[in-house]
């Protein structure tokens, strides 16, 4: 029989989870927004320079392996990764988890691209 405790940490980290999953397909459709601005001359956009600084790091950007990671991403209890440096890169970069305030909701911070995602589903 599981304690009231473990069920709220295991609630919690489910909707961590839920929230994170949200956002794969976001970032896929950064990566998409990117190369296409790029290909018609935009490329002072944001998503262009995510997609310029990644292959300025060795790592080509296509749409298909985004999509293919976008689909793959899948975080796990105390080793939840960055959704954005994993559909751009395939890189598993540690997320930092800010708790919540009076001027924010508890957040998931990427030290190595910047990212910060809410981890609630409101």
């Amino acid at each position: 029989m599981s304690t009231p405790e473990a069920s709220i940490d295991t609630s919690e980290s489910e909707v961590r989870h839920a929230a994170l999953l949200r956002q794969a397909p976001l970032e896929f459709a950064r990566v998409v927004y990117g190369l296409s601005d790029r290909s018609n001359g935009r490329a002072g956009t944001m998503a262009a320079e995510d997609v310029a600084r990644t292959v300025r790091q060795g790592t080509p950007v296509t749409r298909e392996r985004a999509e293919q990671r976008a689909r793959a991403y899948l975080p796990t209890a105390g080793q939840e990764h960055c959704p954005r440096c994993w559909v751009f890169n395939g890189i598993k970069s540690p997320l930092l988890f800010r708790e919540t305030t009076e001027d924010r909701p508890e957040s998931a911070v990427c030290k190595v691209c910047g990212a910060e995602y809410t981890t609630t589903l409101d």
